[in-house]
């Protein structure tokens, strides 16, 4: 893809923005930009197109009294004109706004030629040129260089069936995940084993130097952190790794693409990232676990009227969509029929959701993906009223397979429950189209298929680092990191912000605020606030005197390991992860 990033200043200077730029290179794109440039500054030259802030540029005095009485609002749209018309003439497919006031400007080049915006999840909806919602109708438009396929796009030829128990015997898979009850990849290793395939589960870590040869391909699910530990030499075996969340955790799985040596990636949602990713995608949603659910109870006997399990249904945090819902249900129906539930197991969610008629599903306020409870609500038996989330209509027709999500939930759901013949109808449609095409076990055959059509990538080795920032690339989840005497570590860690904590603003050091800190010093006096500014880690090179008080005062739970010189402390934060203390189950899924 070739991208036109807006920026206001060079983007090798904005740490953010640098990783994007690095990552979207290095999957092939080409990027160019162009730059709104001050009238003190000079015009860039090279592959940077300038466009000047305010016009006139020169002038001497007279110049600068016609910038300085220019009304505000004609001079911002007027740059944002000049802007858009540099940036759609240089023949770029996607739009990629730097800070978010540049977003305009990026919406009226895409519209100019046929374009879409990218945006961080942070920004605004760029409308109808906007890559989330253009993507999953255009795979054309976030397909990375290196190729995808056409399961689940508009192209996708195949019609309906109801795969049969045992159809790969005789064929084997490696699978490698982390087993928690949450962790989908459960779902796929049962539908695996329906087939026949021999399963080799590995759920800490995966030797290739061990792979039977005569294996027919190695999956990796996303999963809680630590990753997945690998080592020996690449088997001549496809390598899949299945990415099921979002913009959120992408940066991470685009460096577990390489350290797990995949030669392809499968997609959950979010297929706008496509492009961002340096080997072949596919898209690979999640599907209905039919071990899981029992749908055979008719809706008119069912308990309640709405149930809805997920994080933070009530009460602050990032789910204000998801809460303002709850909240909305709460005001107009009875406790005894309502059926909510947080930190539930995947058992009692299946019990709440078979006795429910109606399942509300949102996309949040800043994620859109196709999360696992659509699929669990039709699994289940029960009616789905979902955001019209991007791409759902690829796997479900909306008004016959699942209702879209009105403005009053309460109002909707009572509307929908004064007809129990369509609203069961609704349901029992839903549930045999997903059974001809949206099983885990069709996942399977996915699986077989794309594996079949997988080439072996080339990857190139990693530039040799110093110890501190090996240490740190280690935890393949950490973004950003504020560093203390190691500038070298922007050097080494392009794919993560790394900021100077000297230059930090307060408030972005503040106790927690910081996602890591990582120094190189042998005494800590001096240094405690920027330390009580990490969430997760801290990283230390050198003797490190007076952490252990330092940690004994703070975050008397962390777990600390140290070894040839480098200290590496686990704050045991709460996050996406398997708690080094926790057993992670290894026995075949039933």
């Amino acid at each position: 893809m070739h991208i036109c990033v807006l920026t206001n200043q060079p983007w090798a200077e904005v740490p953010a923005l640098k990783v994007s730029i690095v990552a979207l290179l290095r999957a092939g794109n080409t990027i160019t930009e162009v730059r709104v440039v001050s009238p003190s500054q000079a015009m860039p030259d090279g592959d940077v197109t300038g466009v000047p802030s305010r016009l006139p540029r020169g002038g001497g005095k007279a110049g600068a009294l016609l910038r300085r009485i220019q009304p505000t609002k004609w001079r911002e749209r007027d740059l944002e004109r000049r802007l858009a018309r540099a940036a759609a003439a240089i023949g770029a497919e996607l739009f990629l706004p730097g800070p978010t006031n540049l977003l305009g400007a990026a919406i009226a080049a895409a519209r100019a030629t046929g374009g879409a915006v990218m945006r961080t999840p942070s920004q605004p909806d760029a409308g109808p040129v906007d890559l989330v919602h253009v993507a999953p109708h255009r795979p054309d438009m976030s397909r990375p260089p290196a190729g995808g396929g056409v399961f689940h796009t508009p192209d996708d030829p195949r019609t309906g069936y109801r795969p049969e128990p045992g159809r790969h015997t005789g064929r084997k898979i490696v699978l490698a995940y982390r087993k928690t009850d949450t962790n989908p990849g459960k779902y796929l290793e049962a539908a695996v084993r329906r087939s026949g395939a021999e399963v080799r589960l590995e759920t800490d870590s995966l030797d290739f130097d061990t792979v039977d040869p005569d294996t027919d391909l190695i999956v990796f699910v996303e999963g809680p952190y630590p990753a997945i530990e690998v080592s020996g030499t690449t088997p001549d075996v496809p390598i899949l790794f299945w990415f099921h969340h979002g913009e959120h955790h992408l940066h991470t799985n685009l460096r577990l693409v390489d350290r797990y040596r995949a030669d392809a990636v499968l997609m959950a949602h979010s297929w706008h990232l496509g492009h961002w990713v340096q080997a072949p995608v596919h898209r690979f949603p999640f599907g209905i676990p039919t071990e899981l659910l029992d749908p055979s109870k008719p809706l008119a006997e069912r308990r309640y009227d709405v149930a809805m399990v997920g994080a933070k249904l009530w009460g602050g945090g990032p789910y204000g969509s998801r809460q303002a819902l709850v909240a909305r249900l709460e005001e107009e129906f009875p406790p005894e029929l309502l059926g909510f539930g947080e930190k539930v197991t995947a058992e009692e969610m299946a019990r709440l959701y078979e006795d429910a008629r109606i399942i509300p599903n949102e996309g949040g306020t800043r994620h859109y993906p196709i999360t696992m409870r659509a699929f669990e609500a039709v699994g289940a038996g029960a009616v789905l009223v979902t955001h019209d989330l991007p791409g759902t209509d690829l796997i479900f027709q909306p008004g016959k397979h699942y209702a879209i999500l009105g403005d009053d939930i309460a109002d909707q759901v009572k509307s929908l429950l004064t007809d129990m013949d369509a609203l069961q109808e609704m349901a029992d449609s839903a549930l045999a189209h997903a059974r001809d095409f949206h099983t885990y076990d069709h996942r399977v055959d996915e699986l077989f298929e794309i594996a079949a059509h997988t080439t072996k990538r080339t990857i190139a080795p990693r530039a040799a680092m110093s110890g501190l920032a090996a240490m740190i690339d280690h935890d393949a989840e950490v973004q950003r990191v504020a560093q203390v005497g190691a500038p070298e570590l922007a050097d080494e860690l392009v794919d993560r912000q790394v900021f100077e904590a000297a230059s930090l603003e307060r408030e972005r050091l503040a106790p927690g605020k910081m996602e890591t800190v990582a120094m190189r010093t042998d005494d800590i006096d001096g240094f405690e606030e920027i330390l009580l500014g990490a969430r997760r880690y801290i990283y230390v090179e050198g003797a490190a005197v007076g952490l252990e008080a330092f940690l004994s005062s703070q975050h008397p739970e962390a777990v600390v390991d140290r070894r040839d010189g480098l200290t590496r402390v686990d704050l045991m934060a709460e996050s996406y992860r398997v708690h080094p203390h926790e057993v992670v189950e290894d026995t075949p899924a039933s």
